[in-house]
C-alpha cells in the first residue's frame, strides 16, 4: 500500500481522480464503488496478486489496464510454474506494463518477448506522509547510544528476517553489543513462528510487528543501520529509499534489484551471507568517515532521481496514452 498511497497522493495532486482499492480480498462493496467511479483505466500493482483481479475489472468494463511489476512478480512468479500462466496473460492484455528499473524490463522482455513494445521504465518517488512523533528507542528501553539495527520488512520468507538475525549475531560476537529491530506485519506463519521463537532465545532482538506509514519515520530515525536483506527485489524497495532520505545509512543483500539502487561503498554497503552482513556492519558502526560519506551520496542521489511528482507525471503519461490507444 505505500506505493499506492504515494501514487494516488500525486496523482490527485496533478489533478487525477483516484480510486484505490486493496484486492486482497476485494472489498464486498467494491463492485458499486467501482460503478460509481467509473474510471478510464484500471492500474494493478503487482501482476499476480493484483493483476489478475484487476484484469477482470478492467475487461468488464472495457478500459485500459496498466500493470506496474514488483520484485515477486518477476523473481518469483514469473519462475513459478503454477503461476506464470495467468501471470503472463494478464501482462499480454495489458496495455502497458511498468517497471522501476531497466534491468527489470530486460528480464520481462527476456522472458516474455511479446509484451517487450508496451514495457515503460519509471523510477520510484520517495514519500511518507506527515509523521507523528514516537520515541522507539524508549518504548524499546535501549539508550541513545545502543547501536540499533532495522529491519523495515514484512515477515515472509523473500525478506529473510533470519538472515538478519543471523547476521547481527555473528556481529555481536565481533565485539559490537548492536540490537535488531524488525518492523512489519507477519504474512507468513510460518516465518513468524520462526521469529518468535527468536524473541525467546535473544533479549537484544525486538519486534514491533505492522507499523503505521506516519509513525515510520521515527522508526528510521531510532535506528543507526536500515538492513534488506531480501532474496530479491524489483528494483527499488521502497524502505531503502526512505530510509536513503532520511540519512540513515543502508546495508543489503547483494541481489537483483537491490544492486541497481544501492552502489557498494559509494551509496551503501552490499553483502553476500549472515559474515559479511556482521563485517560490514561492523564498519558502519566503527567508521564514522564510512557512514558520513554513504549517507551524504545517499541522500544526494534520492533527491536527484526519486521525485514523486515526476514519477505521478509518467504515469498520467503512460495513462493518457493508454486510453488513446483504447487499450
Amino acid at each position: 500500500m505505500t506505493t499506492a498511497r504515494r501514487i494516488a497522493t500525486h496523482l490527485t495532486q496533478l489533478g487525477v481522480a483516484v480510486q484505490v482499492l486493496p484486492t486482497q480480498p476485494l472489498p464486498e462493496d467494491a463492485d458499486p464503488i467501482i460503478r460509481r467511479f467509473r474510471p478510464q483505466i484500471v492500474h494493478a500493482l503487482h501482476a499476480v496478486k493484483a493483476g489478475i483481479i484487476a484484469h477482470q475489472i478492467a475487461q468488464s468494463l472495457g478500459v485500459p489496464l496498466v500493470v506496474t511489476l514488483t520484485g515477486t512478480d518477476v523473481h518469483g512468479d514469473l519462475q513459478d510454474a503454477q503461476k506464470r500462466p495467468a501471470m503472463a496473460a494478464v501482462l499480454r492484455d495489458a496495455a502497458a506494463i511498468v517497471t522501476f528499473t531497466p534491468e527489470v524490463a530486460s528480464e520481462v522482455r527476456e522472458a516474455l518477448p511479446e509484451v517487450a513494445g508496451k514495457i515503460f521504465v519509471i523510477p520510484q518517488g520517495v514519500w511518507l506522509p506527515p509523521q507523528e512523533v514516537w520515541d522507539v528507542r524508549k518504548q524499546l528501553g535501549l539508550a541513545k547510544e545502543t547501536p540499533l539495527l532495522l529491519l523495515p520488512a514484512n515477515i515472509r520468507k523473500v525478506k529473510r528476517p533470519s538472515l538478519a538475525i543471523e547476521g547481527v549475531a555473528k556481529g555481536r560476537q565481533l565485539g559490537v553489543d548492536a540490537h535488531l529491530l524488525l518492523a512489519g506485519a507477519i504474512l507468513e506463519t510460518d516465518e513468524g513462528q520462526r521469529v518468535e521463537e527468536a524473541l525467546k532465545q535473544h533479549a537484544w532482538l525486538h519486534f514491533l510487528g505492522a507499523v503505521p506509514s506516519e509513525r515510520m519515520g521515527s522508526v528510521y530515525e531510532a535506528a543507526d543501520i536500515v538492513l534488506n536483506t531480501s532474496l530479491h527485489e524489483g528494483g527499488m524497495a521502497n524502505t531503502l529509499l526512505e530510509a536513503m532520505w532520511l540519512k540513515r545509512p543502508v546495508l543489503v543483500s547483494a541481489v537483483v534489484g537491490n544492486i541497481s539502487l544501492v552502489r557498494h561503498e559509494e551509496t551503501g554497503l552490499l553483502f553476500q551471507d549472515a559474515d559479511e552482513l556482521a563485517q560490514q556492519a561492523h564498519r558502519l558502526l566503527t567508521d564514522k568517515a564510512l557512514r558520513q560519506r554513504l549517507i551524504t551520496n545517499a541522500f544526494r542521489w534520492v533527491r536527484q532521481h526519486c521525485d514523486p511528482t515526476k514519477e505521478a507525471e509518467r504515469y498520467r503519461q503512460v495513462y493518457a496514452e493508454a486510453i488513446k490507444r483504447g487499450g
